[in-house]
């Protein structure tokens, strides 16, 4: 359905009438009374138009929700991704310390769950982490019994049996948003994002017209005119056009004198 409401007017309109005559064609053959195939023929038609519109609308309302749901998990990501490394462990960790006790090292957060000790890493810095990623992120990483490893995107070839006796996952975005920031209401902060461009003033356009390092470029293509208006037709045109960029070169070069 289009965005427009005439238009899904319209297309409502010209579906039930359709559905009604098709309905009344068929009716109208069985039965000749036409008081009787008119009464049938709206009965029919409206119920089945009413089907076809809730589910579509039901559907609707999912494809809808999804994208919501889409685009919230990737602002928050995002959001996410633009903290600092600290921050970010900071964020994690007062998520994490509401159910377990927990421990923040220099680039992961450390906490016990069912007598098993669990190890985050946040590679968020990396865009998708490969074998060569991988086995420098796991580096020195000992006595963890399970490895949760943050990250953007990574290759599903990995084999992540590296380590003996050590069960590494990854969390990308998804995960992240369902497991730590929906369930928790605890999200990170987008004000970065949110926060509107403000738009270029007529004052900032003006300046940045007469700064003082466009006076020659100014001064030549004023002088290239000048002399085109003396040997070229249209003398009138090009002594205007070329007199123009002369006048802003002043205007440049006097700029930082008014300045003082």
């Amino acid at each position: 359905m289009s965005k427009y409401k005439i238009v899904n007017l319209f297309d409502k309109v010209f579906i039930t009438i359709t559905i009604f005559l098709v309905i009344y064609a068929w009716i109208n053959f069985f039965i000749r009374d036409l008081f009787t195939t008119f009464v049938l023929s709206l009965i029919f038609s409206f119920a089945i138009v009413f089907l076809i519109f809730y589910l579509f609308n039901r559907k609707q309302e999912k494809t809808t929700n999804t994208k919501k749901y889409l685009k919230d998990v990737d602002e928050k990501f995002l959001s996410f991704r633009l903290l600092s490394k600290t921050e970010q462990l900071y964020l994690l960790n007062s998520i994490i310390k509401k159910d377990f006790s927990t421990r923040i090292l220099s680039d992961s957060i450390v906490f016990k769950k069912n007598d098993k000790t669990h190890l985050i890493i946040i590679a968020t810095d990396i865009e998708k982490i490969n074998e060569f990623h991988f086995v420098n992120l796991l580096q020195g990483r000992k006595n963890v019994d399970i490895i949760e490893i943050i990250c953007n995107d990574f290759d599903t070839n990995l084999n992540t049996k590296i380590l003996s006796n050590t069960t590494v996952t990854f969390t990308t975005k998804k995960k992240l948003y369902d497991e730590y920031f929906f369930k928790t209401s605890t999200y990170p902060d987008c004000s970065k994002l949110n926060s509107k461009i403000k738009p270029i003033s007529m004052k900032q356009i003006l300046k940045n017209f007469i700064m003082p390092n466009k006076a020659k470029s100014y001064f030549l293509c004023g002088l290239i005119l000048i002399f085109s208006s003396i040997i070229l037709p249209y003398h009138t045109y090009y002594l205007i056009f070329g007199s123009t960029p002369l006048i802003l070169s002043i205007i440049c070069r006097l700029q930082p004198l008014f300045k003082r």
